[in-house]
């Protein structure tokens, strides 16, 4: 449709410009100058003219404007797109900066729990430690106690035996041994009955 009415735009164009040229070539004989010739070749020329430029306008300057405005349109639209995209980047980067630190945040929670945990296992453990060397310590203090007994018994067995002589049985030796001890525990503990 549009090469039609361009063909034709054309034609009547050079149909126009063959007539002005025969009317003007009477005149061309004669002097020419730019103001030269008759009324009709004047008139033939602004003919032209209006309709070279109604031509123009039409065919040429509109479309042209119209691809000028939807150039225009079209980078509008990118730039419009580039700051949507820009925008949706710079939150996208805050979320992941929030997230960021909200991860460091819930490590340093979890790594000061984990370290509350140690410490508690921690102490745990030196307290369970500290209970056993205590009850070691209590069970060879006791077994000490009882070793030193054992031996003091053995050493006033002895030393009773040599003193009293065959007098005293070994009944008598065990008894008086036995009170003995009991003395010298209840003396130690504090209890004087």
């Amino acid at each position: 449709m549009l090469k039609s009415k361009t063909t034709a735009v054309v034609l009547l164009t050079l149909l126009t410009s063959v007539c002005a040229l025969a009317a003007g070539g009477e005149a061309a004989a004669e002097e020419q100058g730019i103001f030269s010739g008759t009324f009709a070749d004047s008139l033939w020329t602004l003919v032209a003219f209006v309709l070279l430029l109604v031509i123009l306008t039409k065919f040429a300057w509109k479309p042209l404007v119209k691809l000028l405005q939807a150039r225009q349109d079209y980078i509008m639209q990118q730039i419009d797109a580039a700051d949507t995209s820009r925008k949706n980047a710079e939150l996208l980067l805050d979320q992941y900066k929030q997230q960021g630190i909200e991860i460091v945040n819930k490590l340093t929670a979890q790594a000061q729990l984990l370290e509350k945990e140690m410490i508690g296992k921690a102490s745990s453990e030196i307290a369970q430690m500290k209970r056993r060397a205590q009850s070691d310590i209590e069970y060879a203090r006791i077994s000490a106690s009882q070793q030193m007994w054992q031996e003091a018994e053995d050493m006033l067995l002895s030393l009773s035996g040599e003193i009293v002589g065959r007098a005293v049985t070994h009944e008598d030796n065990l008894r008086l041994l036995y009170e003995s001890i009991e003395k010298l525990k209840r003396e130690q503990t504090g209890d004087t009955r």
